[in-house]
Parts: structure tokens; sequence; C-alpha cells
């Protein structure tokens, strides 16, 4: 599942390629990657986010997490403190990355 090559005279955006190699690790993260792409102001737990992307909540879980202590998403809990509530990071760099690489999905 590589990106595809850009055309010949295209530069190719190796911050792009960098993003993809180092958190598109394998499938799972793949879908959570670009859903949050193309759901940016998103929120929600991990059943809610499971539901959406059509996986088990027991196998996002772990990699909601890695993906929060990376930077990609960022976690708050519930008030009642029970859940944790994940949405994608504010930083700019990165959610430019996370737009682009849902955008080419």
């Amino acid at each position: 599942m590589q990106p595809a090559l850009p055309p010949p005279g295209k530069e190719v955006d190796v911050d792009f390629m960098v993003f993809v190699e180092r958190y598109a690790t394998d499938l799972l993260k793949w879908d959570i990657l670009t859903f949050f792409g193309h759901f940016p102001d998103f929120a929600g737990t991990t059943e809610q986010i499971a539901q959406r992307i059509g996986r088990s909540s027991q196998s996002l879980r772990p990699e909601l997490g890695d993906l929060a202590l990376r930077g990609i998403l960022d976690r708050t809990r519930t008030e009642d403190q029970a859940q944790s509530i994940y949405y994608l990071t504010h930083q700019p760099a990165l959610r430019r990355l996370i737009l682009k690489f849902a955008e080419n999905q």
C-alpha cells in the first residue's frame, strides 16, 4: 500500500513519504489515519471510532493509544473519566500530512 509515485517532473514530498512510513505501518493504522483525514473535526471514543470504520474496539484500542503517544491524535477523558475521547491533533504540519494522506485514498 505505498502511495502512488509522483508523475515525471513533479517533486517528491519527502515529509509525506516519511509520514507514511512512520505512522501508516499497518492496515489498521492506515484506516484510522484515513478516517481522521476525512473527518478532521471528529472526536469520539474507541467504540464510536470502531463503529465508524468497521473494526473491533479491541483491535483499535492499542492503535489509537499508539497514535496518541506519537502526537497524531490527542486524547481527553470523558466527564466521568470512564473512557478516552480521541481527536485529530491541532499541530498544523501533522494535520496537513494527515489530510494529504486521506486525499490520496
